[in-house]
């Protein structure tokens, strides 16, 4: 299973939903730099989703996401607050994810500590904003809450080599991380992404970057 956090959001709507979406790898189609892939999806990344009956290729986890779900509420204020912490995740976290797991300099590696910051405090505020939970949507999981895989990263990846905390200072976070590893179909999707991250570990990919191996605990 791909370690993809935006890949893992998908999931978790094809996995709570129980759509008729079969899961394959982008293997099958020769890898994401194949003429086959980029033939259908010129994005090369993951998540994708073919939909033969309506000829349509769709790529952008947010675009298949809206697509999948049964309904998205954009009218009223706890579904703008959630549809808020989608775009405040894709916009100012999304460009800095791979300074986290790749060579870059220390003033590209800040700045994506910074955006983190910033993504965080959002998120903070946000649920401060929201009259119950302990989710984005309320007692039950929200378009906001599709997130949560991200949050796999950071508590990995920020206390382990960039000597960051992840939910300091935002008790409200904490309380809903908790909220989180309780429902099961995250802790089903965290378990996956642990996995991935066992073997990133295995395969030296932190080792090479910062000089250490880490035990996989963030569930």
């Amino acid at each position: 299973m791909p370690i993809s956090n935006y890949s893992a959001m998908v999931r978790d709507v094809i996995y709570r939903h129980n759509l008729p979406v079969e899961i394959s790898s982008a293997n099958d189609l020769g890898g994401l730099k194949s003429d086959a892939y980029l033939a259908k999806f010129p994005s090369g990344k993951v998540p994708t989703l073919d939909v033969p009956s309506e000829n349509l290729y769709l790529f952008e986890s947010d675009v298949i996401i809206n697509y999948l779900l049964p309904h998205v509420d954009t009218k009223s204020r706890r579904g703008a607050l959630n549809n808020l912490v989608a775009r405040v995740h894709d916009v100012y976290h999304g460009p800095h994810q791979s300074c986290l797991y790749s060579k870059v300099s220390d003033e590209a590696r800040n700045g994506a500590l910074s955006a983190i910051n910033f993504t965080l405090g959002e998120y903070e505020r946000i649920l401060g904003e929201l009259d119950d939970g302990p989710f984005f949507g309320g007692a039950t999981l929200g378009r906001g809450d599709l997130i949560y895989p991200t949050m796999a990263f950071y508590l990995h990846i920020l206390p382990n080599y960039l000597d960051s905390t992840v939910y300091e200072g935002h008790p409200r976070l904490i309380a809903w991380w908790a909220a989180i590893k309780r429902d099961e179909i995250c802790a089903r999707i965290l378990n996956e992404i642990k996995q991935g991250f066992v073997q990133w570990e295995d395969a030296d990919v932190f080792s090479r970057l910062y000089g250490k191996k880490s035990p996989v605990t963030f569930i």
